[in-house]
């Protein structure tokens, strides 16, 4: 069951976010999967956990690690497992391709892979906006207390430019945006824009574009399962099935197939919420 709700921003955030979602307390029982997996994607987030935080592990890591109430989280390249509470609860604030430094201004090779506590690096209203959000239940209006918030930081972003467009190209395209036309749209030369994509994206842009075809595919399977993995392949650019299951083996640390049976019968969704792609 899909507990999500997803809200585009406000007409003045739109060059800085793509969405605000809010999770709802999930149905609970007993047999409820209480461990979900999250491969990366290539939004970057904060998230506030409103109840319970989160635990997590990095796949290959043996014990979860107890989540801050607010986590920022920049480019992500290893999936992730998460365990949530039955009082799980959430809302997620995801920003266009390289503006989570513009909101920032750090860049996002220090953030690289790894969750960073939020209140180590916003601003003090951060523990306040946090505190409103847990007394409030109508998703409007935590999405609309969420905005607010944003469109007082808005002043303090760095300004949008070429750059920035052209990667919210990129991120819709994926890899079938050669690298030299981005850099064109973005005004640069191919070598100062790969340089300007490890500042705000954290890594080279050939892998970002990878990550966006990737959790595209991912996100279209989670919200249908009854798609085929080649009918998703197709749609998503995949020209042969050696690339996607080369990507999902990177990515997600297993196989189409495989990620079919850890879905199976999942009551959650996190990606396909988010309309990537």
């Amino acid at each position: 069951m899909n507990t999500s709700q997803r809200f585009d921003p406000h007409p003045l955030l739109q060059p800085l976010i793509q969405m605000v979602l809010v999770k709802g307390v999930m149905p609970w029982n007993e047999n409820s999967k209480k461990i979900y997996s999250y491969p990366p994607t290539p939004v970057h987030c904060i998230i506030f956990y409103l109840n319970s935080p989160i635990r997590a592990r990095k796949v290959g890591q043996h014990s979860f690690d107890r989540q801050p109430a607010c986590v920022v989280v920049g480019p992500q390249l290893t999936p992730v497992d998460i365990e949530l509470s039955k009082d799980h609860r959430a809302v997620m604030i995801g920003f266009q391709p390289g503006g989570l430094f513009r909101f920032l201004g750090i860049p996002m090779t220090e953030m690289f892979d790894d969750g960073v506590d939020g209140f180590n690096i916003l601003d003090k209203d951060i523990r306040s906006l946090i505190d409103e959000l847990r007394e409030t239940v109508q998703p409007e209006q935590i999405n609309a207390k969420v905005q607010m918030y944003l469109l007082k930081k808005m002043q303090e972003a760095h300004e949008i430019i070429p750059f920035d467009r052209a990667l919210q190209k990129l991120q819709k395209t994926g890899d079938s945006y050669s690298m030299d036309d981005v850099a064109g749209d973005a005004c640069l030369s191919l070598r100062q824009f790969q340089r300007k994509c490890h500042e705000r994206l954290g890594m080279n842009p050939k892998l970002y574009a990878r990550i966006a075809r990737f959790s595209k595919a991912y996100s279209m399977f989670e919200a249908d399962q009854q798609l085929t993995w080649a009918h998703i392949s197709h749609q998503c650019g995949y020209f042969d099935q050696m690339h996607f299951i080369r990507d999902f083996k990177e990515f997600a640390g297993v196989t189409p197939g495989m990620m079919s049976k850890k879905l199976e019968n999942s009551s959650l969704t996190f990606q396909a919420p988010m309309g990537i792609g």
